[in-house]
């Protein structure tokens, strides 16, 4: 079976690229993290730190926000790709099935196929962690300098060493995590019955749809409960307490709504995806927009991992900026403006965010292509011109932007309501400042990018033979 599995990874290696570039990016970031946590840790650290009259865990306590940042990052983009790639295989595997493979030998090669794929990513990502370390560790001390008061005096650091344990942790953590994506996933490919490679289209069983609506609930419940709470609760005496503990709300609550959004994107987008079809349908000129939502729909497991980390980027974006904006205007209404708005560190982080998970909507993308060949083939058999087929890849770009774009919307709504509330109890009215035009910017670039990737895949078979697209694929 292992070696059915690395001939798998082997005839098709570019379409995985993408998938390991994603892995390798975020166990660089996880690597880097690691190191100036296992440094800033170290007994030399420490003892320079405190005979310098120096705490030494502000200098933890700065990076905080990047820990949380790239441990939120590394969940939707690594879960994604371990997912993408169970996905990208399921029907290779259900010929298996068909061929006398248990669900046993299933699972394991699903399993092998997606380690090789994530150990393939992580390595050379866990190594580069390495020279980044020592280029972004000084500027972890730099953002510190600014919690003291007199900056950091004569503070004079031990030299920095990249910590084994630290690489150890990074590739671990990249590998598992990835694996972890592909739990749920490869249970139900296991489960395929071997009649299904006969129909050519793999009938997915629902049966961990509980599962989801559960967890997604919860985690949607507890996004609605902090802000109601905030909602109801008095507000603190101290203008920069109540302020600082309606950034934190905020942005916890935006958490929340966008992890329960992500669990639940492959049962909310047909939803959508109806109510578009829906509302295309009257209009004759659309009819290749209608069709789309219907490829969009039968193929909702793979779109779902393609919207999922763009409507995560997105949304949790607008949250940040928000909430930052927000305040910004909050306290200079009551009386403390702020002497500084320089968003650069918050841009930086955000834009990181975004990068990645347009990256992982790429590699989902790349990891489907033969399914793309496959179906413009097959358009094309039935009487659709190249032309038309260029528009149907158009169509479902927008969809799965606009999907993206509507699933983004419920953190931001979520977190927008608590900061109203709480910003009514602080001046008298609420403040609500969203950067709806940066926000509609980042929907239009992800459009744009989903559609030229997608169409890239497809350009140079749109204009072959049918046969040999169906023969590729």
């Amino acid at each position: 079976m292992l070696k059915h599995v690395l001939r798998i990874f082997r005839s098709d290696f570019w379409s995985w690229v993408p998938a390991m570039v994603v892995i390798g990016l975020v166990t660089m970031l996880i690597g880097a993290c690691m190191n100036q946590f296992v440094w800033t840790n170290s007994d030399g650290f420490v003892t320079a730190a405190t005979d310098a009259g120096l705490d030494p865990a502000a200098f933890g306590i700065v990076s905080v926000t990047i820990y949380v940042l790239v441990a939120v990052l590394s969940f939707f983009a690594l879960t994604v790709v371990g997912s993408a790639t169970v996905e990208r295989t399921r029907n290779t595997f259900a010929q298996w099935r068909l061929a006398g493979a248990s669900p046993r030998q299933i699972r394991v090669s699903l399993w092998s196929l997606v380690g090789l794929a994530s150990v393939a990513g992580a390595l050379p990502g866990s190594l580069l962690s390495i020279g980044l370390s020592v280029a972004a560790i000084p500027l972890f001390n730099q953002m510190a300098a600014v919690s003291f008061p007199g900056g950091t005096g004569g503070f004079e650091p031990p030299a920095f060493h990249p910590s084994a344990l630290a690489w150890a942790a990074s590739f671990s953590l990249g590998v598992v995590t990835c694996m972890l994506g592909a739990l749920l996933p490869s249970r139900r490919a296991a489960g395929v019955e071997p009649v299904e490679a006969v129909r050519g289209l793999v009938t997915r069983r629902r049966r961990g749809v509980w599962a989801r609506w559960v967890l997604g609930g919860l985690l949607l419940a507890v996004a609605f409960t902090l802000a109601f709470a905030g909602a109801l609760a008095p507000a603190h005496p101290e203008v920069g307490v109540e302020a600082t503990g309606m950034v934190n709300a905020a942005i916890q609550a935006g958490l929340f709504a966008a992890g329960g959004v992500y669990v639940l994107g492959a049962e909310l987008a047909p939803a959508v995806l109806a109510l578009a079809r829906t509302l295309l349908r009257p209009f004759r000129s659309a009819a290749v927009g209608v069709l789309a939502t219907r490829s969009a729909r039968a193929n909702v497991d793979t779109n779902a991992n393609m919207i999922a980390p763009l409507a995560a980027a997105i949304g949790l974006a607008g949250v940040i900026f928000s909430v930052v904006q927000s305040y910004q205007v909050t306290m200079r209404e009551a009386g403390f403006p702020q002497s500084s708005s320089n968003y650069s560190d918050t841009v930086v982080m955000t834009a990181l965010f975004g990068f990645v998970c347009l990256l992982t909507s790429v590699a989902v993308i790349t990891l489907s292509g033969r399914d793309a060949v496959r179906e413009q083939a097959l358009l094309r058999t039935a009487g659709m011109t190249p032309r038309q087929v260029f528009a149907l890849t158009g169509w479902q770009s927008f969809l799965l932007a606009l999907c993206a774009a509507v699933f983004a919307l419920v953190p931001l709504g979520i977190a927008g309501i608590l900061l109203m509330s709480r910003s009514n109890l602080l001046v008298g009215h609420p403040v609500l400042n969203v950067p709806w035009i940066g926000l509609t910017l980042a929907v239009l670039a992800c459009w744009g990018t989903v559609f030229i990737v997608q169409w890239v895949q497809i350009a140079s078979w749109v204009r072959r033979e049918n046969a040999l697209s169906l023969r590729r694929a």
